[in-house]
């Protein structure tokens, strides 16, 4: 398995590096922030998970099923179109598998490295988040409990508050990340407009609940970035939530 670019071998140059900005790994091609190896010749950049990965693995949510290692992505030709397009989605996330990741031939899966990983309890704000698999409420993102937008019909991992009356898809929280990066640039997180957020509120500002809600959401937001980018206490999370709380004044 080979990821250098050019005539040398990343993997005889990696070195861990953190930064305080945002990065794409090159080998899932998902986001990630703070720690991460780097080629100290062409700046090649992959998380901790996919720089070891196992050859082979298994999860909890999936018992039974044997996952092996791939380096490569699934592909299929659109003939519409008339180009090659990504054919597997992860289990997990929901997202396209676009490069490393977890297969399971017998059983038809599929998972990020970093979603295999994926924690199964956070803690934040003193306000604990846990993973899960199924759900009996709606995403506070999207509204809905299955991750549904035409090209895929899949139920998702969703982190559900311990009342279990909050969750928050981890699709819904990739599709957070990557929108502030690509309307405002990689560290374009604490650029996100945070009206737009407004719809996952209920109650009234004044009301307890609505302030019980707006609490909720802050440990939502800071979950969206310790989850998905590796960093929980990482100084970006704390401009991101306090101008989300600005947006709620």
């Amino acid at each position: 398995m080979s990821t250098g670019k050019g005539t040398h071998d990343c993997y005889e140059h990696y070195d861990l590096k953190s930064y305080e900005k945002l990065f794409t790994c090159d080998g899932c091609k998902m986001k990630g922030f703070g720690q991460r190896y780097q080629c100290q010749l062409c700046g090649h950049e992959l998380h901790k998970e996919c720089r070891y990965p196992k050859t082979t693995t298994s999860h909890d949510y999936f018992p039974g099923s044997t996952f092996e290692f791939r380096d490569n992505p699934f592909t299929s030709f659109n003939y519409k179109n008339n180009r090659k397009e990504y054919s597997k989605i992860c289990d997990a996330c929901g997202k396209d598998i676009c490069g490393f990741s977890y297969h399971c031939e017998a059983d038809n899966l599929d998972l990020h490295p970093c979603c295999l990983n994926l924690k199964k309890d956070l803690t934040v704000d003193e306000a604990v988040f846990s993973l899960r698999a199924k759900v009996s409420s709606k995403c506070m993102w999207c509204k809905k409990r299955k991750i549904s937008d035409g090209k895929r019909d899949v139920p998702g991992w969703s982190y559900v508050s311990a009342c279990k009356k909050y969750h928050v898809h981890v699709y819904c929280m990739a599709e957070i990340v990557h929108a502030a990066c690509v309307e405002n640039g990689e560290m374009g997180l604490e650029k996100v407009d945070m009206r737009k957020l407004a719809r996952v509120r209920s109650g009234n500002r004044g009301s307890r609940s609505g302030g019980a809600v707006f609490g909720t959401i802050k440990s939502i937001l800071k979950i969206i970035l310790s989850a998905l980018l590796g960093d929980p206490t990482m100084l970006i999370s704390n401009v991101f939530v306090e101008l989300v709380s600005r947006g709620f004044q």
